[in-house]
């Protein structure tokens, strides 16, 4: 723990004493380094204090590395006698373990001695005939054992020698009996022999160690723990004695003592003289500076990039409401769908597909980006979009898909749909995403008739609001324009009320009528292009 203390101290006073220097060193660089001729007494007691400071942070870092070493030292001083704890502690276990192994074979033969011991009793009280008999056999067969080296090596091999001869001779009954009893009585004494001397051995071993080792384990670790102690007590001193000198030294650096010739911070503080820097200062100003300006200062804007103007504030488009654009921008119709058609009218009326043709992806993509951080700045005539018209009409297409609420609002949408009921779709044809494609030319003649009808859509679209009446006017005059040049891009009404059907009237949210749906809007495109001179001349 004290280790511990002392290593986490040191690195405490390191950081302060390492950050006091770095915040000292930076104050001096930053300040105001004039003629030292002409230093106000602000200036000069500022300085003097932050160099004090900077001495502060020397002493601390010198008191971190004091404290540093002395844990060190401590710590190499703790693992050697904790070597020399663990080689005690080893040392006991060690004894400890080996008694415990003697007593658990003294058990053992403890409980053979009088297993054998029970049976030679056993057969005593059967066979019926005095001790003396039965002893002097076992004595005239123990005799033998005594000839080995080690009685409890071969006692196995005595009592097998002791069966041999006496199965020689089988009698009866009672001789078999006696023959057992002898044996008996000569493992008996083998086994007692055995367990008096690990017995004696077990006790041995217990007093060498009770009585010499123990003690002596116990001395060396009562030494140990004195001589730790006293160790301890003089490093604690020691750091008593740094602290204390770290601790003097800041208060000399603060007040220097009597005698020193130096001012403490209290004093620097105290030469501070405010009128005089003020009056020198007056003065040095009159002396050296101009007529001053008293004119306000004009605001001037930073002049931003186009491009960079165009992404702090882009002017989106796309998922936009129609009439929010329309009043932001200050137009009648979207810029992008004049532009798109433009571009159009001018480079692709003879493509064959126009609009029916899909564009790459992404250069569909990077004109939209483009379209959405401001219209007016695209330009649709250079030779990169023009190369592909497929990619204008893609993000024309893109735009009036993803307009909120669609070009054609809802009320109105229901509206131009009960002017194709479902029952006048051609009967037979699947609903279904490819018979969409499959469209019924309609009958002129139908229920309502081709007036009623015209003048159903001209109030229908008269009743738009008016940024999705004049952009649809001038989608379908563009379209228009489209159609009479069918003869080269085999695109006529038809084609593009299938292109154009499920994007100005999106399908409704039932996906069983999806399929009827697209041709229901599909027909009102169609029969709005085909007579669109006569629906807009009505409104």
């Amino acid at each position: 723990e004290t280790v511990l203390f002392l290593k986490s101290r040191a690195k405490v006073e390191e950081d302060y004493g390492r950050n006091l220097q770095k915040l000292a060193q930076h104050t001096l660089k930053s300040m105001d380094r004039p003629n030292p001729g002409h230093q106000s007494t602000q200036q000069v007691s500022w300085q003097r204090l932050v160099e004090a400071h900077e001495t502060l942070a020397s002493n601390r870092m010198k008191f971190s590395i004091t404290l540093s070493e002395m844990s060190d030292f401590l710590s190499t001083y703790v693992k050697s006698k904790e070597a020399i704890r663990r080689k005690l502690r080893d040392t006991e276990q060690r004894y400890q373990k080996a008694i415990e192994e003697s007593e658990s074979l003294l058990e053992k033969a403890r409980a053979k001695y009088e297993a054998q011991c029970g049976e030679w009793e056993r057969l005593l009280l059967k066979t019926g005939k005095p001790d003396g008999a039965l002893a002097s056999a076992a004595t005239s067969a123990s005799g033998a054992t005594h000839s080995s080296s080690s009685a409890i090596a071969k006692t196995k091999n005595v009592g097998n020698a002791v069966s041999g001869i006496f199965g020689k001779h089988k009698g009866s009954t009672q001789e078999s009996l006696e023959r057992m009893g002898q044996e008996a009585g000569v493992k008996a004494k083998v086994a007692n022999e055995a367990y008096k001397r690990l017995l004696q051995q077990t006790n041995s071993m217990r007093r060498d160690f009770y009585d010499v080792q123990l003690p002596k384990i116990l001395a060396s670790v009562m030494g140990l723990i004195e001589e730790v102690d006293q160790f301890l007590k003089f490093s604690l001193g020691k750091y008593a004695y740094t602290y204390e000198s770290a601790i003097l030294a800041d208060a000399i650096t603060l007040k220097p003592m009597d005698g020193a010739g130096l001012p403490g911070m209290v004093e620097m503080i105290g030469e501070i003289d405010s009128k005089a820097d003020l009056d020198a200062y007056l003065m040095a100003t009159a002396k050296h500076g101009g007529r001053i300006n008293r004119a306000s200062i004009p605001y001037k804007e930073y002049e931003m990039s186009t491009i960079a103007r165009l992404y702090a504030s882009p002017k989106r488009i796309f998922g936009v409401p129609l009439d929010a654009q329309l009043e932001r921008d200050q137009q009648q119709v979207p810029l992008i769908i004049v532009k798109c058609a433009d571009a159009v009218e001018a480079f692709g009326l003879q493509n064959e597909g126009i609009y029916r043709q899909s564009g790459q992806s992404s250069q569909v993509n990077k004109l939209r980006n483009e379209f959405d951080l401001d219209a007016e700045v695209v330009d649709l005539q250079v030779n990169s979009y023009i190369s592909d018209i497929n990619n204008v009409t893609g993000v024309l297409k893109m735009y009036l898909r993803e307009l909120p609420g669609g070009l054609i609002p809802v009320a109105q949408h229901g509206i131009m749909l009960s002017y194709f009921p479902v029952e006048d779709l051609e009967p037979g044809v699947a609903a279904s995403a490819d018979a969409a494609a499959t469209m019924h030319h309609y009958d002129r003649d139908q229920d309502l008739g081709l007036a009623q009808k015209i003048s159903g859509m001209a109030n229908a679209i008269r009743s738009m609001p008016p940024p999705n009446r004049n952009t649809l006017a001038y989608l379908l005059a563009h379209l228009d324009k489209v159609q009479a040049f069918q003869e080269f891009n085999m695109m006529n009404s038809e084609n593009l009320s299938i292109v154009f059907g499920p994007t100005i009237l999106p399908a409704g949210n039932n996906p069983a009528n999806a399929a009827v749906d697209i041709r229901r809007s599909a027909k009102v495109v169609r029969f709005i292009l085909d007579n669109r001179r006569a629906i807009f001349d009505a409104i």
